[in-house]
């Protein structure tokens, strides 16, 4: 089995009231505007969403469709995970929230994982390349990626914040 992977986590501090932070977050439509990579968020039925998430690799340009469901365990938290019988394209996208003092912190945890047979079924460049070094590239792009958006969100939340 070739398997390619990655996984971020941060904790985020927005001076702004939790409710917004979180009503910012619970729209997915922020996500597809201000995320690097992230193409398309369309909701299907069985309460699936499908994230449609594009990038350059070593190999080329690539681009997977990860279908999730929302596993949020508690109130605080918005979780999204692999959807039921999805066994090739998985994501994991955590946030739990706390207030402190007006401000808000956010914990932010995803993993991304892609599974195949063989490397070449992931894209004919990749059977060149060893695990290791494509899951190295997809980590410097989604640490890049999730570390600019997050600089935006807080930038734009704290702004909006500021403005009242």
């Amino acid at each position: 089995m070739f398997r390619v992977k990655s996984s971020f986590k941060t904790r985020l501090e927005i001076k702004a009231p939790l409710k917004k932070v979180w009503a910012f977050f619970s729209t997915l439509s922020n996500l597809t505007e201000m995320l690097g990579g992230v193409e398309d968020i369309r909701r299907e039925p069985g309460g699936i969403a499908r994230w449609t998430i594009a990038t350059e690799t070593p190999v080329g340009h690539v681009r997977f469709s990860f279908p999730v469901h929302e596993t949020s365990p508690q109130a605080d938290t918005i979780e999204w995970s692999p959807a039921q019988n999805e066994s090739q394209n998985l994501l994991r996208y955590s946030l739990k929230f706390e207030d402190k003092n007006g401000a808000t912190f956010v914990n932010i945890s995803q993993q991304v994982e892609l599974r195949r047979k063989r490397a070449w079924d992931l894209h004919p460049g990749v059977g060149l390349m060893s695990e290791a070094r494509l899951s190295n590239a997809l980590q410097r792009r989604i640490n890049e990626a999730i570390e600019n958006f997050l600089e935006r969100v807080k930038e734009k939340l704290e702004r909006e914040t500021s403005h009242r």
